[in-house]
């Protein structure tokens, strides 16, 4: 018989978001776009961008925003988000992550020229992870 769900960890550094939810299905942020998860999915390995994961919990709708990571689908049924950092909805202040963003914002668009790869890879990193609290929270 086939299988009608699949367990679902988010894991970060600090510790994990989420462990062995039983959940029918997940979305996660990829490289192309939003990848969707559902039982019996062929085994993978792939990199997470900073977004939103979506899944179903006990019928209530779950967006969690996330850095960068991997996602791994295991052959049983097992999803596995490591990412570099992952909040609920009911952790971002919205309102901060806007204006965090503005400033990242114009300091890229103000220091275009004048600083270094890594300094601009951080603040390109920043923008993703804010625009992903961001996102979280829109129904």
């Amino acid at each position: 018989m086939a299988e009608t769900t699949i367990q679902l960890d988010i894991l970060t550094p600090l510790g994990p978001k989420r462990h062995g939810v039983v959940v029918p299905g997940v979305e996660v942020p990829g490289l192309l776009g939003e990848l969707g998860v559902l039982p019996e999915h062929v085994p993978f390995i792939t990199p997470v961008v900073p977004g939103v994961v979506r899944f179903r919990d006990g019928g209530e709708s779950v967006r969690i925003a996330v850095g960068a990571g991997f996602l791994e689908v295991t052959r049983d049924n097992r999803v596995v988000i490591l990412v570099e950092r992952a909040l609920e909805v009911s952790e971002i202040d919205a309102n901060k992550a806007r204006e965090d963003l503005k400033r990242v914002q114009a300091e890229l668009s103000h220091d275009l020229g004048s600083i270094d790869a890594a300094e601009h890879r951080k603040l390109v990193t920043e923008q993703g992870w804010l625009e992903a609290q961001i996102r979280a929270t829109q129904p």
